[in-house]
This record gives structure tokens, C-alpha cells and sequence, in this order.
């Protein structure tokens, strides 16, 4: 599918990524003959970016029947013993949370060699195909006991550190968003999207993938969730209902789930896969413009009720890399004809790209992100008032900013081979774009 490409106006991630979309395999049968429908999901921001171009299924279609019955994608049984366990560690707020989970052999090889494929009479709508697809894979009844081992393990560290609802929910984005994203599965166009318990055992997985195990998470804790299915952009992510900060005319807040994001945070652009390009050309990036087929997850009914704080966070950082921009137009003219006016400009480009940097590297903290900018105050100004802040109308140029230091970021940021959940602690390593300070 697709990824999101990184620029100074977006937090996500300093390299490309490419989200593969799994296809739905859906064979329509009539009387002379049966067509597969691709429906696809998945994508990374490329800032998160995507492109793509329908491509010929290889995959064969089971055969065709001329019975009313619809199949949809479901886990076979295996009597594998045995047990996979997985330890994930990943930063939330101010705090380092670690999760423990034992996945059973059987379940994980019965998903992984499970039926994914649809088989539907031909009158079925394409929305509604893709809704009962999907939600096959979220809630087939043998991944259970992995929905209920993780859903007790992250009820003990929200009861610990007293998380809100809204919290709560955030606690289990940032988890789902820190599993490594999977560019191989990305690349490759005969990949079928995983079921949750398998996302979890292989500790990687694709936009549907992650969206997928999101949502089964959500739904299950009483939460408003729905899958956000971008047809034409080959892309998935997780909607949860919200007052304000809504998706369009979905009633939902947008999360993306490729990476660590604010919820709400919209790719501005998703990179196409390779897979999805034509001979002969090269992968674009492109924006989000379809509206989505909304796929409602369970009957939950909690909500996200601080969009109105990611809202200002997204807000003024779009002030920031703004001027970012326009400061570093000014720096380059200066430089030729002005060095003391040059380094005076230098000296306000590095405050604001100090400010920049702390928001991307701090998206697993939206509380402390709106409480930072909050108390961000000028300590001096010569001549300036309050309205000289980056956030004011005034000439930043003559106020010295207090910046946080990065003494909170955790140091144990470690990274893990692509696909491969090892045996031992494996730690995510975080992507991120950061701009680098100037000097005249």
C-alpha cells in the first residue's frame, strides 16, 4: 500500500515508507463467469504518503459456486502445541511500559494458513463485502483469549498509573502504533492481511494489519471504533468517535497507525508501493482524497474527548513549521548581505526547530506536548512582549526561548530486525524527522 512521506510540516517519520496493501480476495459468481474485486488498505504517511495504481491479482481465486452462501476469511483449526511468548516495550507519556503476551502455536499457524478470501454472490455492494471482510479478521471467536491476555495486562498498567478513558485509548494506539511496520509484506503483492493474532506473534505488520489489531483492541475496552478504508489510495486506518477534530463527515477522529502519531494527525501524502506502479514508472506520493468506507468495530460507545488539545498541538505546530520556512528564506538572503542580522534570525530558526524536534520526538505524549507548549514562555524579551512567543504576532527575533531539553526522551530506543520478533527484548526504534540547527 501505501506510506507517508516525511516533510517539515509533518511529524512522521525521516525515511520513506511504503504501507502494502493486502488485497481482498472476493470471487463473484453468476452464471457465465466470476470476477475478483481488489479492494485494498494500507499505506504509510509519508508524511505519511500514498500512491497507487490497481495491478493484476496473481493470487487464483477458489473455485467458484453458484450457491448463495458468502465465505468470509476465517481461522482454520491446528493443533500445534506450544506457545510463542512476545515482550514488547515501548514509551507512553513519562513512562517506559513493557507487555508480556503468550500466543498459542495452534491459533497462530491455524490465522497464518487460514482461509482469506471472500466468496460472495455478485449483487453484494463493494462497501459492504469490504466491511464484513475485514471484520472477519477482527473478530473471528478463536483469538479471544490473545484479545483478553492483553486486555488484562493493559487494564493492570491503567489501573497502576490511573490512565483516564482517554488515555487509556491512547495507551493502546501508541502500543499498536510502535510495532515495526513491515515493508517487506508492503512490497510484495501476493501478501493476504494478517489476522490480530498473527500481527501479534510476528511483532510487525502493514497499515491493515496494525488498524486491524487496533480496532479488536478499542472495540473490546467499550470504545466507538471503526476502520477507515481508503479505496483509491490503497490504504487503512482506525477512526474513534469524537466530538470535534472529525475525519471529513465521518464523525470519527483519524488515526494512523503505521507509526507513532497524535490522534488526529492526518498524512498530509502517502508513498505508493513499488507494487502498485506500472512498468517503467517511478513510486509517487500523493494525498489522501477519497472519503473512506467506514467500517463499525463492535458496539462501544467511549469517546476521545481531547481532540480539543491535539487540535492545538497540530495547530501551532503548523504555525512553527511555517515559520521555520520563512526564517530559513530570510537566513539564506541575510547571509550575503547582513551577518549580524544573520545570526539574530539563525538564533530564532534554532528556538523554533527546537520546538519542532520535542513535538515529533514526544508524539507517545499528548498531555505533556499540550502542557509544554502551554508553559512555553519567552525568558527575556528586549523590546518584545508576550506577543513575541512563536506562538504571538510579534518579532520572535528579540526573545531568547526557554526549550526543554531531551532528558525525558527515553535512551533505550534499540532497533529490531524487520519482520523478525526476537527472542529477547526487542526495543522499537523510533523514525523521526528532525531538523538540524543553523549557523551563519
Amino acid at each position: 500500500m501505501s506510506t507517508h512521506v516525511p516533510d517539515t510540516g509533518s511529524f512522521h517519520g525521516g525515511v520513506l515508507r511504503t504501507c502494502a496493501c493486502h488485497l481482498i480476495r472476493i470471487a463473484i459468481f453468476g452464471c457465465i463467469a466470476a470476477m475478483i474485486l481488489t479492494l485494498t488498505a494500507a499505506g504509510i504517511p509519508a508524511n505519511r504518503t500514498s500512491i497507487q495504481t490497481l495491478s493484476e491479482d496473481p493470487i487464483p481465486v477458489s473455485e467458484v459456486s453458484s450457491s448463495e452462501t458468502v465465505t468470509l476469511p476465517f481461522i482454520y483449526g491446528n493443533d500445534t502445541p506450544g506457545f510463542f511468548s512476545r515482550q514488547y516495550l515501548f514509551p507512553f507519556q513519562k513512562k517506559n511500559i513493557t507487555v508480556l503476551t503468550n500466543v498459542s502455536a495452534g491459533i497462530y499457524f491455524g490465522a497464518k494458513n487460514g482461509n482469506k478470501f471472500a466468496i460472495v454472490p455478485a449483487r453484494v455492494e463493494t462497501e459492504t463485502v469490504a466491511s464484513d471482510y475485514y471484520r472477519a479478521f477482527v473478530n473471528d471467536p478463536v483469538q479471544e483469549p490473545i484479545y483478553a491476555d492483553l486486555s488484562g495486562q493493559f487494564r493492570a498498567i491503567r489501573q497502576e498509573h490511573r490512565y483516564s478513558d482517554d488515555e487509556y485509548l491512547e495507551l493502546l494506539t501508541v502500543f499498536v502504533q510502535s510495532l515495526p511496520y513491515d515493508t517487506t509484506a508492503a512490497a510484495h503483492p501476493d501478501t493476504f492481511s494478517r489476522f490480530p493474532v498473527e500481527t501479534i506473534a510476528d511483532g510487525t505488520g502493514d497499515c491493515d494489519d496494525k488498524s486491524v489489531l487496533l480496532a479488536g483492541l478499542l472495540s473490546r475496552e467499550g470504545y466507538n471504533v471503526s476502520l477507515l478504508l481508503f479505496i483509491p489510495e490503497h490504504h487503512m486506518a482506525v477512526g474513534i468517535e469524537c466530538d470535534c477534530l472529525q475525519y471529513r463527515d465521518t464523525g470519527y477522529t483519524y488515526i494512523e497507525t503505521t507509526g507513532v502519531s497524535f490522534l488526529g494527525d492526518v498524512p498530509k501524502r502517502l508513498n505508493q508501493s513499488e507494487k502498485y506502479v506500472s512498468a517503467g514508472q517511478a513510486p509517487q506520493a500523493i494525498p489522501i482524497t477519497s472519503s473512506p468506507v467506514v467500517i463499525k468495530v463492535g458496539n462501544g460507545s467511549k469517546k476521545f474527548t481531547r481532540a480539543n488539545e491535539t487540535g492545538y498541538i497540530l495547530a501551532k505546530k503548523e504555525v512553527i513549521d511555517a515559520r521555520i520556512a520563512s526564517l530559513k528564506v530570510e537566513i539564506n538572503i541575510s547571509a550575503r548581505d547582513d551577518p549580524s542580522r544573520c545570526r539574530t534570525l539563525t538564533g530564532t530558526y534554532n528556538a523554533y526547530v527546537g520546538i519542532h524536534n520535542t513535538l515529533g520526538k514526544h508524539q507517545f505524549d499528548r498531555a505533556g506536548m499540550y502542557q509544554y507548549l502551554l508553559t512555553l514562555q519567552p525568558s527575556s524579551c528586549t523590546g518584545g512582549s508576550a506577543a513575541s512567543s512563536p506562538y504571538g504576532s510579534g518579532n520572535p527575533a528579540s526573545c531568547s526561548m526557554d526549550l526543554p531539553g531531551d532528558e525525558r526522551l527515553p535512551s533505550w530506543y534499540l532497533p529490531c530486525p524487520h519482520g523478525i520478533w526476537v527472542s529477547r527484548q526487542c526495543m522499537w526504534q523510533s523514525v523521526r524527522q528532525e531538523l538540524a540547527p543553523l549557523s551563519c
